[in-house]
């Protein structure tokens, strides 16, 4: 029997023989977060490559507006990148004789076989989800290899792929290791023969080339180091107990690449030490894999930061100046680090705001839930919430709500102890955005949803009845937490505005459409069942054969 890989890698051969003889320009449109803007880049080199016309937009969402307006464009060819899988009849419907890809790894919502048989042949839809993968791929992993099965010679762009992963917080561990796993550790190797990426082993700290080592530490989360984490003073007076300088001859900060190999050594030896004393779980695991860009330089080097500053481009409204960076335009580097700035003030504002203004905090014993209406960006508040989760155990999930332009955006965040116990953010989302006529998804950590203006409260009603709470309903699936009512203390000194890579993973990208539960793959990775038996495979066997 045909195993699920070389079913994916089948439709994306299918996919890359559309675009390669198609005769006319072709029209993108691509999500505007770190992993959209990857799958357009890795497009877009692959059709310059083939010498094809493309016109890309990115944006926040693709809807029924969008589709009707792509009907009634010229181009032949609508080629959809990180959605699309939730408006397939949509697309189907009014999309007329055009042909159309659509490259997705979320949740699918209709069927997409068009009722008119002459139709058929005209929609390519691929999905991993279809193939029984749902999990360890991103929309730019499978353009990737839609782009790898055009030209060979686009294996150079499995660098922007991992990237897109990273991005779309498909770095997880199984046990002590930590990294990308399964499909996406496949593409890794690509990436490592083209001597794109440089693997290594380090600790897992954001900013390993931006970040003073101190405020690295302070802002540690996973790993959690007890005492340090959260305190600039104690991190910085932990460093000097290690005889570790702050400072270079220069009287610059130093980061975590600037250390030499025995202070590396020196400070995990002494985190793990904190770790111990602290009672932590494991205190051995706080290394990891590290993807270092060897064509970057600087911030640019290392691929956690790159994808937070693609992602940082979306939210600003300048995903263009993510694809230019991707695609090594010499004048981008600047104009992102700019975008950047101009996010972290953007997010640092919105934490901020949440400081100042407790009284739009409510506690339940279940649940935080932030009422922020107009005064956070409908595109920062998923990074706000993660900051917080992030940053402060309060035992409970964590619930933003914000003005966006189809009603009220709700970003939702747990901690992996709560997801441990049971907790499933993108189950909980989805049927309560449902009661009230909205729609959601996500992950079981990191979910969001849509819903109409002023049903905030019965949503929050039907949230605490799935959260086993005195509400609707209690989901039976759902383990009982247990979780002990526990104030979110914010600390009003704390300085979030260099905040790292924040999750996706909110079924932003159509309307109503659910990213996959994260899980059911690397229990495969686990168990060695057809997820695991992928991996040492690699791609080659495949896309040539």
């Amino acid at each position: 029997m045909i195993n699920k890989l070389e079913k994916l890698v089948r439709e994306c051969k299918k996919a890359s023989e559309m675009i390669k003889f198609f005769p006319g320009d072709i029209r993108i449109l691509s999500h505007y977060d770190a992993d959209g803007i990857t799958s357009a880049a890795i497009i877009v080199k692959a059709l310059q490559r083939e010498g094809k016309g493309f016109h890309l937009t990115l944006i926040k969402q693709l809807s029924l507006e969008w589709v009707k307006r792509l009907a009634g464009e010229k181009a032949g060819l609508v080629l959809f990148l990180d959605f699309g899988s939730g408006l397939l009849d949509s697309v189907s419907e009014h999309l007329g004789e055009k042909q159309v890809i659509v490259l997705d790894h979320h949740q699918k919502q209709g069927s997409g076989v068009p009722g008119d048989k002459s139709r058929k042949g005209k929609i390519i839809h691929v999905n991993p989800m279809d193939f029984g993968i749902e999990e360890n791929i991103s929309s730019s992993g499978v353009s990737y290899i839609v782009a790898r099965a055009m030209n060979p010679e686009n294996r150079e762009l499995a660098e922007l792929a991992i990237i897109g992963a990273i991005g779309d917080s498909q770095v997880g561990e199984i046990g002590p290791q930590w990294g990308v796993m399964g499909l996406n550790k496949e593409i890794l190797k690509d990436a490592l023969l083209s001597k794109k990426i440089r693997l290594m082993k380090g600790l897992r700290l954001w900013g390993r080339y931006t970040r003073p080592v101190h405020k690295a530490l302070e802002y540690s989360v996973e790993p959690y180091i007890p005492g340090i984490s959260g305190s600039e003073s104690a991190a910085v007076q932990f460093l000097q107990e290690l005889n570790i300088e702050l400072k270079d001859e220069a009287g610059d900060w130093r980061t975590l690449a600037s250390l030499s190999e025995e202070e590396q050594k020196r400070l995990a030896t002494g985190i793990i030490a904190e770790r111990i004393r602290g009672d932590q779980e494991n205190p051995e695991w706080i290394f990891g894999d590290v993807y270092e860009l060897l064509a970057k330089e600087g911030g640019f080097r290392d691929a956690n930061e790159f994808a937070t500053m693609l992602n940082a481009t979306g939210k600003m409204g300048k995903g263009y100046l993510g694809i230019a960076l991707c695609l090594n335009d010499p004048g981008s580097q600047e104009n992102v680090k700019k975008a950047l700035e101009g996010y972290r003030r953007t997010l640092g504002s919105a934490i901020s705001w949440i400081q100042t203004n407790r009284d739009s905090v409510k506690e339940t014993e279940k649940a935080s839930y932030v009422m922020a209406g107009g005064e956070i960006s409908e595109h920062i508040i998923s990074n706000a919430i993660s900051t917080i989760n992030r940053s402060y155990d309060t035992g409970k999930p964590i619930f933003g709500f914000v003005d966006s332009e189809e009603g009220v955006k709700v970003s939702a965040r747990a901690s992996d102890e709560l997801v441990g116990k049971g907790l499933n953010l993108k189950a909980i989302l989805s049927r309560a955005a449902g009661h009230v006529g909205g729609q959601g998804g996500g992950h079981s950590g990191a979910a969001g949803a849509s819903i109409p203006k002023g049903t905030e409260q019965r949503f929050i009603s039907f949230v605490e009845g799935l959260l086993g709470g005195k509400g609707e309903i209690k989901m039976e699936t759902e383990k009982d937490l247990n979780t002990p009512t526990t104030n979110m203390s914010i600390n009003p000194g704390a300085d979030y505005a260099e905040r790292g890579q924040e999750s996706r993973a909110e079924g932003e990208g159509d309307r109503g459409e659910n990213k996959e539960e994260k899980g059911s793959q690397d229990q495969e990775d686990r168990e060695g069942s057809p997820g695991k038996k992928m991996e040492g495979k690699g791609l080659v066997r495949y896309l040539e054969s």
